[in-house]
Order: C-alpha cells, then structure tokens, then sequence
C-alpha cells in the first residue's frame, strides 16, 4: 500500500522552524546576487518543458509537500491520507496561508492548478505526466481529495515539485501575465523580471514558514557566459556562483573567502537525442553504431575532467533505480568498439561512412560534440556541428526533435517514472526521438502503477537496457548538475540533487 503518513510530525517541524527562527537567522536584511546562464524566457508554473525558470519561480510558489534529502515533507498540505485501494489521496491543507495579492490559499487553488495542467488549452508538457488522476475535488475549503484512475506511484513526488505542480491562486493567475505580475504563497514575491537582464526578487513578509526567509531580497543576473559569472563572483558582485562546467573548478578551488558546496551527486545527464523517424537513423543499426563509435570514459575525462560517470536516464546517484557501472551488467552497445561500427553501417548500407547533423547550444554540449566528432571518425561518421546561439530555441528544437541528432543536458526529475515517460512514451509531446516501441511503451505504463518497490526496480532497470539495446538515445555521461560556489558571508546554504536555489529562504549573510 502506498502510505506514508507525515500529519503527525508536520506540527512539529513547524513549529520547531518558527521558534528556532531567529536562531537560524541571526542576520536579517541583504541582498543575494546569482548569476543566471540562461534567460528564464515564461515564469509561468507548468507552462513550459525548460528548468532553469523553476529555479525561480520555485521560490514565489510553494507545492503541497517538500523533500530533503530524507524524503518527502509536508508542504502546503500539512498531512495526507491515501486510500486503501490507492486509488485516492486526501489532503489536510495548512490554514492561514496567505498568497501574496492578500488571499488565503484554500482548496479551489489545488483544483484550479492540477485542472490547469489537464487543460489541452493550456496545453501544458506535464498533462501526460498527470493523465492517472480521475478528478481533483474540494471537500471543504481546507480538505482536496485527488482521485486516481489506477495505482500511481509518482503522484507524491510530482506533487512535491514546483516544476511540475507549484500551486497558483484561481483568482489571479488566469487574468495576469506572470512575468510582470506574480502571486504564489512562496517565501519570495516577483518585483520584476526584466529579459535577458535580470530577476528581482523580494521577501514575503507573511511567508507561512514563520520567520523566514532570513534575506530581504535576491537578484538573478542573467549572465550567460560562465566565465563572467565567475569574474562577478571573484569581483564581489555575486555571492553564489553555479559551475554548469568542471573545468572551471581549479579557478576556484581555492578563491580566498570563498568555499565549495558539495554537489549531491551525478544525477544531470547529457542527453543525446536521435531522431529515430527518417533519415539514416531510423535504422537501429546505425543508431547502434553510434553508441559503439562513442567512447564514454574518454568524454568523461576530456570533457568534464574526470568529474563524471558513465549513465543513462537514470542514473547511479538515483538509487535504487538507477544503472550503475561496474554494479549491473553492462548495457548492450555501451562499450567502445567502432571496428564493429562499421560493420553495422556497412550492414545498414553506408559501407563508405555517413555524414550526419548534430545541433548544439551551450558551451559544455559544444565540446562535447566535438569530442564524439573525433571519435565517430574511426567508424566513418562524419559529424557536422550546428551551434545555436539561443538555447531557448535549441531546447525547442530538441524536444520537438527538428534535427538528426541534437545534445541537451537533461535535469533531475523526482521519480523513475518521471525521468523517462515523457521522453519516450510513444504519443507523449515531448518525446525526444519520435520513437513508437509498443514494448517500450508496456514498461513505462507498468513502472507508474507498481508500487512494490523491488518490481518497480526491475521495470525501470528493464527499460534502461531497452533503450540502450535499441540506442533510442545516447548519454555521453552523468554529472552533478552544478559545483556551486559561495562566498563565505553567506551562511546556510545548502545544495540539492535537483539544483534548485530553494534553500535561499534559509540563509542569511553575515559579513
């Protein structure tokens, strides 16, 4: 039975955070400065596939539970109950929160934002992720009961990320632009987003967590370029930087007045998408080719300078579902061997070699192309780079699959079911390869139903050598999303798997 029950402790943490409050905060008032590599383009929750604007607007929404590093925790939903068919949850909203236009957030938020998601006129790339759940209905203005149509056992995660779920007012967010107007019951509110300049952030001072957050406000620079972000940093005009490229480490390691908040492991993945529809790599056996011509270990230690591992979707720091080298059996077509590359061409008909397109973006997908470029050369591919100078719409391209092949850094997701459904469910919109495999297609489903944890695992670790037998995608490597460095005044920061900035309500500055 999916059950975990955390209304008992929830009154305790809360209560233990707000007299402790101004302990953890001895400093109040400053400004936090972050240097931010891509424009944020929509903060409007669930409205877009791209993450980098969840690292925002996850600090001016709130999600009815949270998660640390032990799991799940209560979050605007104070506790819940899940039926014993699990075919519904009910939750116990926490009262008196306040969004920041000056409503109390009830239960027709919940309903409104969940229903939003399931809107084709919203037209939201999560409503698959969300297609389980049956109705979502206020029982009273502090009670929502979620029903599902079958056993769902990423619902509780997905309810506790802002990126998919962050809860918005009915009465606000359908008549207002959240760019330039924002309500959420978050511990920050929107002051102004300015694009491809900056995001100004102040503190709410009704936050329902009592007494935080500790800083007056937070400033997100957009900065693309990381060694400007880096000079910001070491100039004293940013107080946190996020190290998106290992390379860059020995600059900082040992900057004066500054320290390394240590990653929480290799769970961000270079995902190389294949369109697998038309063209040469629509045959298996070329696809497969690529996977053998590539050379994992050495763009590991060329490109991220050892700071990597060999992976998949889901990788090793995703236990217990995720591969992991050296502890599972090897995935078909994962070792280096690009004499029998060609053979596969040659069987697939390129017996001289091929030519083929990839499309790149940012500066770490860039070398690596130009790394696998070299190695396929001694298949016979001949790699041609394209680089897209606007991420925004390189990523749109990715998802959309307009391209032969194309490389994006793929994100944290916060269940097995969430890091691949959606990339390779067959009728799914963001489908990263145009693929349509009825086998591939009978795991996801069964991965989002089970609910015993060690058949789970063996539907995920199937799918996993599934896809790489077929090479629907390649992962080059796994990393830690980011190496975040801060300056020492900044106090009580913490880093998370997901690479959100959500601790930020947490710390203060004390120079």
């Amino acid at each position: 039975m999916l059950r975990i029950g955390i209304g008992v402790i929830a009154s305790v943490l809360l209560s233990a955070a707000a007299a402790h409050a101004n302990e953890q905060c001895p400093v109040r008032g400053g400004e936090l400065k972050i240097p931010f590599a891509i424009d944020p383009g929509d903060l409007t929750p669930g409205k877009k596939a791209q993450f980098p604007p969840s690292q925002i607007f996850d600090q001016i929404y709130d999600t009815l539970l949270t998660r640390d590093s032990t799991g799940l925790k209560p979050g605007l939903a104070s506790s819940y109950t899940v039926a014993p068919d699990n075919l519904s949850i009910t939750f116990t909203l926490r009262q008196g929160v306040m969004f920041h236009h000056g409503r109390e957030f009830e239960a027709k938020d919940v309903v409104y934002t969940l229903e939003r998601l399931l809107d084709p006129a919203f037209n939201s790339p999560w409503a698959a992720q969300l297609k389980s759940v049956d109705k979502v209905e206020a029982v009273d203005k502090h009670t929502v009961r979620i029903a599902l149509k079958e056993p769902f056992a990423p619902i509780l995660s997905i309810l506790a990320t802002a990126w998919y779920t962050a809860i918005v007012p009915y009465d606000f967010a359908p008549a207002n632009n959240a760019n330039e107007k924002a309500s959420g019951t978050g511990p920050f509110m929107l002051v102004e987003y300015v694009p491809n300049d900056h995001v100004t952030l102040k503190a709410n001072p009704n936050y329902w967590e009592k007494g935080f957050p500790c800083l007056d406000t937070v400033r997100y620079v957009i900065m693309p370029e990381q060694q400007a972000q880096i000079s910001a940093f070491r100039q004293g005009t940013a107080d946190l930087v996020a190290l998106t490229d290992p390379k860059f480490i020995p600059i900082l390691k040992n900057a004066p007045g500054s320290r390394l908040i240590e990653p929480a492991g290799a769970v961000n993945e270079s995902g190389l998408g294949i369109n697998t529809a038309e063209g040469p790599t629509k045959d298996v056996r070329v696809r497969r080719a690529l996977s053998l011509a590539t050379n994992r270990k050495a763009v590991i230690d060329t490109v991220l300078f050892g700071y990597g591992e060999v992976g998949t979707k889901i990788s090793c720091g995703k236990a217990p579902y995720g591969w992991c080298e050296g502890k599972d059996p090897p995935l078909p077509y994962y070792q280096h061997d690009p004499q029998e590359a060609r053979k596969l061409l040659a069987e697939a008909g390129y017996p001289k070699g091929l030519d083929l397109t990839m499309q790149v973006s940012l500066p770490l997908d860039v070398q690596t192309a130009e790394i696998l470029a070299e190695q396929w050369k001694a298949a016979g591919i001949n790699l041609k780079i394209e680089q897209n100078a606007d991420f925004n719409k390189h990523l749109d391209n990715f998802i959309n699959v307009r391209h032969q092949l194309s490389i994006v850094s793929l994100v944290w997701q916060p269940d097995p079911h969430v890091d691949v459904y959606p990339i390779y469910y067959s009728t799914s919109k963001i489908n990263l390869g145009k693929f349509a495999d009825p086998k591939l297609d009978a795991l996801l489903d069964a991965g989002k139903t089970e609910l015993d944890v060690t058949k789970r695992i063996k539907i995920y670790k199937d799918i996993q050598r599934l896809v790489a037998d077929q090479a629907y995608m390649l992962y080059p490597y796994t990393k830690p999303v980011s190496w975040q460095y801060v300056k020492d005044y900044v106090k009580n920061y913490k880093t998370t798997a997901t690479g959100s900035f959500s601790p930020i309500r947490y710390v203060y500055i004390q120079k």
